[in-house]
């Protein structure tokens, strides 16, 4: 029989890679969504309602592994949802996939979870300085599900995304505003882009996903590069590969969002991935950004 992943945030950037990666390499996957659908490739569960949760796991079958990508309001870190109502949808999805007999369970989450540290971040690293709204509800519901699988058989796994980038994000990132004012001939108007990102391809952040889901063993796991590079540096390689002319970047132009959290000089430790995966992301920024453009010029 077939492993069987059930994923919320299935339409989201990284959620469709993942979702498209694990049928090709053979899963049966169910898409979870927590708004009524007329997709009959979505399954509609409502994530404030432990009893139909458990309605719907019944129907479809217990799945070997249950991964939670989404995350209302994803783009408003500020949010009071994220230590409310997203806490509460996803305790509700934590105690119903266990009281189902799930085996594993993951949560996604984010390296803004360290705050404003710098240098190499451990998963063990408790995060400095202030923090979102966002990052104050990825903590607390990590905790309640690190806490809930030491009185049961199952695993549950704490996932620090780092920064994944890669063609088909939303339509207002950076990447995109750079493609389509490039291929316009159009100037790029940037904040002085002074900060700092460790930067994942979204073919190894599917890649690292994939592995970590055959881990047997409860925890937080890093997945980023393990590498940092300054934002105007990967900005300008980025423009570089585009063919578009260095003289209409213009960083500086506007400010840093003043509620936009810190991204200092930091980057993953990523010695528990590799010695529960026995496995590393290997695509330099050069390589990730050629396969981006490339990916870019093709769905256009």
């Amino acid at each position: 029989m077939k492993k069987t992943f059930w994923i919320t945030g299935s339409r989201g950037f990284i959620g469709s890679y993942l979702s498209q990666a694990l049928i090709n390499n053979g899963y049966e996957v169910i898409k979870l969504t927590n708004s009524p659908t007329n997709n009959k490739n979505i399954i509609y569960a409502n994530f404030s309602d432990p009893l139909h949760i458990k309605n719907v796991i019944k129907k479809y079958r217990t799945p070997d592994t249950f991964i939670h990508l989404g995350w209302g309001n994803v783009y408003d870190p500020h949010h009071e949802c994220h230590i409310k109502e997203n806490i509460d949808d996803g305790i509700n999805l934590i105690d119903e996939f266990y009281n189902a007999g799930v085996k594993r369970i993951i949560l996604v989450g984010s390296s803004s979870e360290y705050g404003t540290r710098v240098g190499s971040l451990k998963e063990s690293h408790l995060p400095l300085g202030e923090i979102n709204n966002y990052v104050k509800g990825k903590i607390a519901l990590s905790r309640y599900g690190l806490e809930k699988k030491k009185k049961l058989n199952q695993f549950f796994i704490h996932v620090r995304l780092f920064y994944t980038y890669g063609a088909g994000q939303k339509h207002n990132s950076l990447i995109n505003q750079l493609y389509y004012n490039s291929i316009n001939d159009k100037e790029m108007d940037l904040s002085p882009c002074e900060h700092y990102r460790d930067y994942i391809h979204i073919s190894e952040a599917i890649e690292g996903l994939i592995r970590i889901a055959q881990v047997d063993q409860s925890g937080i796991i890093n997945l980023g590069s393990g590498k940092v590079i300054l934002l105007k540096n990967f900005v300008k390689l980025f423009w570089k590969e585009l063919g578009a002319n260095s003289k209409k970047l213009n960083f500086g132009s506007h400010e840093v969002p003043k509620l936009e959290q810190s991204q200092p000089k930091s980057y993953a430790d990523l010695s528990i991935l590799k010695s529960r995966t026995n496995w590393m992301p290997s695509i330099t920024i050069e390589n990730g950004i050629k396969k981006t453009v490339k990916d870019l010029h093709t769905s256009t």
